[in-house]
């Protein structure tokens, strides 16, 4: 499995990423004839190979004829659907403009949909985002870690004004995201920067085991007399065979609901994108028998699904982090049996397969068959272990 380890020791920036993404492999010309996917004019992007305190680097350039546009969150999610760019590149590059739009929203106490972008939503930095996207899928890329984000101190002109240093945009974007605080009069970590980062990358809190197939540095405009100012970016090739990815739990403890309302919304939620979804009885304030309701889903599920739980519960909160998973490599097949043909899901470890019959697969075939479920399931298992599908059918 290739890992991409984000190393921000002297901070981030958009252009720094995608420097660093280019001096580590990722091609150059491609990077470009991708970017001119995207319906925006007025921009061209260049690269130079340079050093920084003398550690070779590269850095990019991104030229732009446009001095300030301000776009609204759906502006940019427009931009991003109506190019021809691959899905997973979408995909990642509307998740950062989201958080983005998620932080802005909240240091200015207004909505998403009423936030407008400055810095942030100006030709340069979708650029820089999406051009970031492009590179994670043309190395193809599986995981990506980050080691902790380097801050600054001082002040910082925005598009509102002087504020200190981190922007309280970066601020927000960091939370819960591993730091290091440098007392270095300086922008060390941008917003478009750490909105990247945060939003594609597992904090890397412990050892990492791997072995690093190449590294690139990419520059930072300013010099600094005592650091170099880049980031540092390793591709690795992980030893473990097991799959690895980040996973959203929602929580909200509910003690005044109607119990039978449980079974549409389990319902609701899976249908919204929901990974799985269960209760737990909890004992509530003043002595109350509760249910604390767990949904799992991928992050860029979370808004869509807080938002179900809000109009389909009587919760008023609702708790969420973030959790690194780890699982077993995963594939889906249909496989013929003497019932008829059935989905199974295969699992892999250590050399070793595992067969699990679809549930609405086998539902299907014990209905055409006029028999019982658990019949229709014992019927398939006996019959995938005779014909040797797998090593062996659970």
């Amino acid at each position: 499995m290739s890992t991409l380890v984000f190393d921000p020791l002297y901070g981030c920036a958009g252009d720094m990423i995608l420097g660093a993404f280019v001096a580590t492999g990722a091609p150059f010309d491609q990077l470009k004839s991708e970017l001119a996917k995207l319906d925006v004019s007025g921009f061209e992007v260049s690269m130079e190979k340079t050093q920084r305190n003398q550690i070779s680097c590269v850095k990019v350039h991104v030229k732009i004829e446009e001095q300030t546009t301000h776009r609204h969150l759906k502006h940019i999610v427009n931009i991003i659907d109506n190019s021809e760019l691959g899905e997973s590149v979408k995909r990642n590059a509307k998740a950062i403009f989201r958080r983005l739009a998620e932080s802005e929203a909240q240091v200015h106490s207004t909505t998403i949909e009423k936030v407008h972008f400055h810095e942030v939503g100006a030709v340069d930095a979708i650029v820089d985002i999406v051009g970031a996207c492009i590179c994670i899928d043309l190395l193809k890329i599986d995981r990506i870690l980050s080691r902790p984000i380097a801050l600054g101190s001082g002040m910082v002109k925005c598009a509102h004004g002087v504020f200190p240093v981190p922007a309280p945009a970066t601020v927000n974007l960091i939370k819960g995201f591993p730091v290091v605080l440098h007392n270095i009069d300086a922008e060390l970590t941008t917003p478009t920067g750490a909105a990247i980062i945060t939003t594609l990358a597992e904090p890397l809190l412990n050892a990492y085991t791997g072995t690093i197939k190449s590294v690139g540095y990419g520059a930072g405009s300013r010099v600094f007399e005592d650091h170099p100012n880049v980031m540092r970016l390793f591709i690795a090739e992980d030893k473990s065979d097991l799959e690895h990815d980040s996973i959203v739990e929602l929580h909200t403890n509910i003690d005044d609901m109607n119990p039978q309302v449980y079974s549409q919304l389990f319902e609701q939620l899976l249908a919204s994108g929901a990974l799985d979804v269960f209760l737990t009885p909890v004992q509530m304030k003043k002595g109350r028998p509760g249910q604390m309701l767990t949904v799992l889903c991928d992050p860029d599920k979370k808004e869509n699904l807080q938002r179900e739980i809000f109009r389909q519960t009587t919760s008023a909160g609702i708790r969420s982090e973030t959790q690194t998973r780890v699982k077993l490599p995963r594939r889906q097949e249909t496989v013929s049996t003497s019932l008829g043909d059935c989905v199974v899901k295969i699992f892999e470890f250590e050399g070793r397969s595992r067969v699990v019959p679809e549930y609405e697969s086998v539902k299907k075939i014990a209905d055409k068959n006029q028999m019982s479920y658990l019949a229709a399931y014992e019927t398939i298992i006996r019959d995938l272990g005779d014909k040797g599908h797998v090593e062996k059918a659970m």
